[in-house]
C-alpha cells in the first residue's frame, strides 16, 4: 500500500482587460492564447483545425517536461466560459476554469480558477510552491500580456518593461 498523500489546491484570481467581451474571450481558447502567451504553441490533436469545443484535445511541450495533455471539458461561447483539464504525467493534474464577463463597452473581467492535484511526490513539490501569492503574481502577468496584445495588437515583450 502506498503512503503517498496527494496535495490538492485551488487558486482563483480576477483580471481586468481593456476590451469588449467578444474580443477577450477568444484569447482564452487554445489557438487564441498564441497571440499573447510567449512560448504557447499547442499541438492540436482533435480537431486538427484547433476549433475550440467540448472534447478538443491538444498537447503542449515545455523544456525538461513530458508533453502536457489538455482536454476542453466545458465550452460555452455565448456565456464566455471554458474549462480545461490537463495532465502533466509524473507530476499533477489541473482543472482550469475561465469565466469572462463584460465590465462596460470596452472592458471585461476574467475569473480564472486553477484546481491542481498532485500525482506523485514531484507533483506535491510543485503544488507546495503554487501558493496564492505565486498564483496572483503569475495571473497578473496574464493581465499584462493580454492587455498589451489588446491595446497594441502584438505580443508583450519583457524588454518593454
Amino acid at each position: 500500500m502506498s503512503t503517498f498523500v496527494a496535495l490538492h489546491v485551488t487558486r482563483s484570481h480576477v483580471i481586468h482587460l481593456p476590451a469588449a467581451l467578444h474580443q477577450v474571450f477568444p484569447l482564452f481558447e487554445p489557438l487564441g492564447e498564441k497571440h499573447w502567451a510567449a512560448g504557447w504553441d499547442p499541438e492540436m490533436l482533435y480537431p486538427p483545425s484547433g476549433v475550440a469545443s467540448v472534447g478538443t484535445i491538444f498537447t503542449t511541450h515545455h523544456a525538461n517536461e513530458p508533453a502536457k495533455i489538455w482536454t476542453i471539458i466545458a465550452y460555452e461561447r455565448e456565456q464566455a466560459h471554458v474549462t480545461y483539464f490537463n495532465i502533466l504525467p509524473g507530476s499533477h493534474t489541473s482543472w482550469i476554469d475561465v469565466r469572462c464577463e463584460s465590465a462596460g463597452t470596452q472592458a471585461s473581467i476574467a475569473h480564472i480558477t486553477y484546481t491542481l492535484t498532485a500525482l506523485t511526490p514531484q507533483g506535491n513539490t510543485y503544488l507546495a510552491a503554487f501558493t496564492q501569492e505565486y498564483y496572483q503574481t503569475w495571473i497578473a502577468s496574464w493581465q499584462t500580456a493580454i492587455s498589451h496584445y489588446l491595446l497594441h495588437g502584438q505580443m508583450f515583450s519583457h524588454e518593454e518593461e
